[in-house]
């Protein structure tokens, strides 16, 4: 049993006790314990991250149930490409919602658009409702669409808990502007969760400039070129650790 600096008990529904929140996306079990090890808020748990990544394995989702006693988010994605779900595609995310909410999971992160790549709303909220009482995060999917004001509007009425978004931009410094618009429109109906490239030369400024609560990275870099072979050594796991810390730490230095 790891022992993660900070305890699912001492956060309410993924916020920590100062409301600033750093969640941590990975696909690897050895990663989400070392996010854990390195004070990660929230914990995203995904299968391979290239094209924004898929749903984790059950063994995956399970054993990080176990073993960390910090408030995790499943990704619930049946493959990669473009956002839309065919019919049997739907059936397979609403088992894996109903999985992750067996197992003990706080939070799901789904979202399906229409072929216009507008929000499918009726879908999204079917899949929301069948996620209660977790918690449920519309993920990227909303920085596809064509018009992020009119996306707002059905996410919300779609019940979803957040929108992970850079502001439709290619990082969250470079959307961070439209994220605060966005944020400004919501009106405290949904909470911004920024996203996009984060590290700890850009989140004091992204932070800043948007006036989000949370924050959502992957720190890729900081793991080393072994992880491309899947096998990252423990002093590279230690690393990632590390670089948890750290952004945690100039997270809060920028909102303090």
């Amino acid at each position: 049993m790891p022992d993660p600096l900070t305890s699912k008990n001492s956060i309410q529904n993924g916020l920590a006790k100062d409301g600033l929140v750093l969640e941590i996306c990975v696909d690897s079990l050895d990663l989400a314990l070392a996010a854990a090890r390195g004070g990660a808020d929230r914990i995203e748990l995904c299968g391979p991250l290239h094209d924004g990544g898929i749903t984790p394995s059950a063994g995956v989702a399970a054993a990080a149930r176990a073993m960390i006693d910090l408030p995790l988010a499943m990704l619930v994605r049946a493959r990669t490409g473009p956002f839309t779900a065919s019919a049997a595609e739907f059936e397979v995310m609403q088992r894996d919602v109903l999985y992750a909410r067996e197992i003990g999971m706080d939070m799901v992160v789904l979202g399906i658009l229409r072929a216009d790549r507008t929000v499918d709303v009726e879908r999204t909220r079917d899949l929301v409702t069948l996620a209660q009482p977790m918690q449920t995060t519309f993920h990227r999917a909303f920085d596809a669409t064509p018009d992020p004001e009119q996306a707002l509007v059905d996410v919300i009425e779609t019940g979803a808990t957040r929108v992970l978004t850079s502001g439709g931009s290619t990082t969250a410094l470079q959307g961070a502007l439209q994220v605060a618009r966005l944020q400004d429109a919501a009106r405290s109906r949904i909470t911004m969760l920024l996203c996009g490239g984060i590290g700890l030369l850009s989140i004091r400024e992204a932070v800043a400039i948007s006036k989000v609560r949370e924050v959502h990275a992957a720190l890729r870099d900081s793991v080393g070129p072994n992880y491309a072979l899947g096998c990252p050594l423990p002093e590279e796991l230690e690393r990632f650790a590390s670089a948890v810390s750290t952004l945690k730490l100039r997270m809060r230095q920028e909102t303090t």
